[in-house]
């Protein structure tokens, strides 16, 4: 994977261009907030909607490119996935819950203990509106399209992945304190993985999909509370 150096070119209308892109952001992450049930499955569809929709001269690519080393990037989602799973068991949750003073919320999960038919019937909910749908709304568009809005500059890339870190953390707001740090903290190894790929998208999902199922088959399995003792040993 390698830094993309291109930058935005040059263009007669900035502010219109400029507005476009915030406006699009706005709407999505608007669907994101109020759509019912699994928000980011409605954003996303506006996004790719408007993609399809929008004139040329204001498009930006998302990321989801037709040709890419496939085997390269389901390798790179299992051992980063796996990697991952156990950085953010033992070490930044236990971590960050230690320095805020407040566990994160994981609660709304909890039914999913030792029950497989429910781990199966939510495992595709979460592939497709987790792994996909917010790498399509968080980084596709949150940071794409603000970046470009820039300028494409360093700067403008520097700001926009931390714009989408905080956005993407408030979107997690439901785990507490905690929760939204590690979300957001989350949200910037995905940003990095993004811009490192020179923008494809596929690197961030395939990652995203492996550690929402490892980590949602670990609270069937009980096996959260076993990283969860052995990070509490580390700053207990």
């Amino acid at each position: 994977m390698r830094a993309s150096t291109a930058s935005f070119p040059a263009s007669s209308r900035p502010w219109p261009f400029l507005a476009w892109q915030l406006g699009v952001i706005g709407v999505v992450l608007a669907a994101v907030w109020n759509g019912p049930g699994w928000g980011s499955m409605w954003g996303a569809g506006i996004a790719l909607l408007v993609g399809w929709l929008e004139p040329r001269r204001w498009h930006v690519a998302l990321g989801l490119r037709k040709r890419v080393d496939w085997r390269r990037v389901v390798l790179f989602g299992l051992v980063a996935g796996l990697v991952q799973l156990l950085l953010v068991k033992v070490v930044l949750t236990p971590m960050i819950e230690h320095l805020t003073g407040q566990r994160r919320d994981l609660s709304m999960f909890d039914y999913l203990r030792g029950n497989w038919h429910a781990l199966f019937a939510m495992l595709p909910i979460v592939w497709v509106s987790a792994g996909f749908c917010e790498e399509v709304v968080f980084r596709g568009i949150v940071l794409g399209r603000l970046r470009m809005a820039l300028g494409g500059s360093r700067i403008a890339t520097a700001a926009a992945v931390v714009a989408s870190c905080i956005v993407f953390g408030l979107a997690h707001g439901y785990q507490g304190l905690a929760g939204w740090i590690l979300t957001g903290i989350l949200g910037g190894v995905l940003a990095l993985i993004y811009v490192l790929s020179d923008y494809c998208l596929w690197y961030g999902i395939a990652l995203h999909l492996v550690y929402d199922t490892l980590a949602t088959a670990c609270i069937t399995l009980g096996y959260d509370r076993t990283l969860a003792a052995w990070g509490a040993h580390l700053f207990g």
